[in-house]
């Protein structure tokens, strides 16, 4: 079914007032704020504050006492949201703060009638950063809501050290500007929609004829190409809505970092498990550069040649629990002499079939020079996998699907199995836009996660009960 956002004349309604309850912290029990939800954490403290305020008579203060920046002090307040059609909403508040050495975030989510988060967004995330040791500031965050939109989780948080306080919340609509958007911000818009519109795997759940009016809407105004962000976010929550998971927009910074090196800054591992199995960890691995995508894919393939060469394997652990994903050409080549020559695997749409076709060292752009030969090429292989594994990572595990001397152990993967192209844009940014699903070399499609041949419940995380089970069923 087509995604149909309403474009219905926006309601101008001010609806926060009125839903938000104890908006300013008058009202409390103690030191407890009335309708607002608080669960002390550690090192934290918080009451109503009766000598500091913007206006009115209180104030809520959260006082840190933690060095480590991961655990915050929340507190938040769930509302309605009223009104119909596209709309635009910002939630504020006043912030001061003294003597803080940490992070302090409005944030929000929107939720859908079942409760489902469907946008989120903070300070950090919207790029609108509250300012630290300032006196009395509004900060606001800003959402695009449709006829989805049901209802408003929101709230601040505080982490670190120092004393930080929040007065007078706000909700309101916000109306659309009325001047047309200027050439460069319109032709941005313009840019990615089409980008969408034309190459993602997800189009035709779109209805790209109210996508157009509400883009009218949401470019209004707009002059730079900072300004077009609200229409960006739209295109994209639509992708999520019609189940995409996969697409994302990459910074310009690590657009640009791609180019010259990994990304991921991680590298492969090998070793040898019981004097006679070769195991070798592959972990995440970005680049666009290929000098530095067959440079990866030649450390792998050396790995498993100096295993294989000085010792008598009777099999391989190939790791890919940690590999979160990133370039698959370059992870696929190093292990060439495990998967073998031939087709691996395809990328598929309505379309095409592209299969995916290693030879001779060579797999889609990248290449090694002199890719090794295992001894014995139906030794045992087990491939590791678990919910981190996503991605590439997932398509290097599709890469081995189908070898009858292979099995999958761990748990299901994230599920990222469609493939991403990437699309530079305009402003130096570039697009990881899902444009194909994945497909194993024996004709089974992969639309979700991929499961283990073997389940392997690991509770605690340890790193040793993977291997320890693959190793018994190559030993056997």
């Amino acid at each position: 079914m087509k995604l149909k956002f309403s474009i219905l004349a926006i309601v101008l309604i001010n609806f926060a007032n009125a839903q938000i309850q104890n908006s300013s912290f008058e009202n409390s029990t103690k030191k407890s704020p009335h309708n607002w939800n608080v669960k002390k954490a550690a090192s934290y403290d918080w009451k109503v504050d009766n000598n500091q305020k913007y206006q009115g008579k209180n104030s809520f203060q959260i006082t840190g006492n933690s060095n480590d920046t991961k655990t915050f002090q929340p507190f938040s307040q769930k509302i309605l949201i009223e009104g119909s059609g596209l709309r635009k909403i910002e939630i504020s508040a006043y912030i001061k703060s003294e003597n803080t050495s940490g992070n302090i975030n409005l944030w929000a989510q929107i939720l859908d009638r079942d409760d489902k988060k469907i946008d989120f967004g903070n300070s950090y995330s919207q790029q609108k950063n509250i300012i630290i040791n300032k006196d009395w500031t509004k900060y606001a965050l800003q959402f695009v809501v449709n006829d989805d939109a049901k209802s408003l989780l929101f709230g601040g948080t505080m982490s670190g050290v120092g004393t930080v306080w929040f007065d007078d919340f706000e909700v309101k609509n916000i109306d659309f500007a009325d001047k047309e958007a200027s050439k460069i911000s319109s032709e941005y818009i313009e840019e990615f929609k089409n980008l969408v519109k034309t190459k993602s795997i997800f189009r035709d759940k779109i209805d790209w004829n109210i996508v157009e009016e509400n883009l009218k809407k949401l470019s209004k105004g707009a002059e730079t190409i900072d300004d077009t962000k609200p229409a960006i976010q739209y295109i994209m929550k639509l992708l999520k809505g019609s189940g995409d998971i996969h697409s994302f927009i990459v910074s310009k910074k690590n657009t640009d970092a791609k180019k010259t090196g990994n990304l991921k800054g991680l590298e492969p591992e090998s070793r040898l498990i019981d004097s006679k199995i070769g195991y070798i960890m592959v972990p995440a691995f970005s680049t666009s550069n290929k000098e530095i995508g067959n440079e990866f894919a030649s450390k792998i393939n050396e790995m498993i040649k100096k295993l294989d060469f000085e010792n008598e394997i009777k099999g391989w652990i190939i790791d890919l629990r940690t590999n979160t994903g990133g370039s698959m050409h370059p992870m696929i080549l190093g292990l060439s002499s495990l998967v073998g020559n031939g087709t691996l695997g395809y990328f598929i749409t309505k379309e095409n079939k592209v299969p995916w076709l290693l030879e001779n060292g060579k797999f889609g752009k990248n290449e090694i020079a002199q890719p090794y030969k295992i001894k014995k090429f139906d030794s045992k292989i087990a491939v590791l996998i678990s919910k981190k594994t996503g991605s590439a990572g997932e398509a290097t595990a599709i890469s081995f699907i189908g070898k009858k001397n292979v099995k999958l152990f761990g748990q299901p993967t994230a599920g990222l199995t469609s493939a991403n192209s990437t699309h530079p844009l305009s402003d130096g940014r570039s697009l990881a836009l899902a444009t194909s699903f994945e497909m194993d070399r024996i004709g089974k499609e992969y639309r979700e996660k991929i499961n283990p041949d073997v389940t392997i419940e690991n509770l605690n995380n340890a790193k040793n009960i993977e291997i320890e089970t693959a190793t018994k069923w190559i030993l056997e």
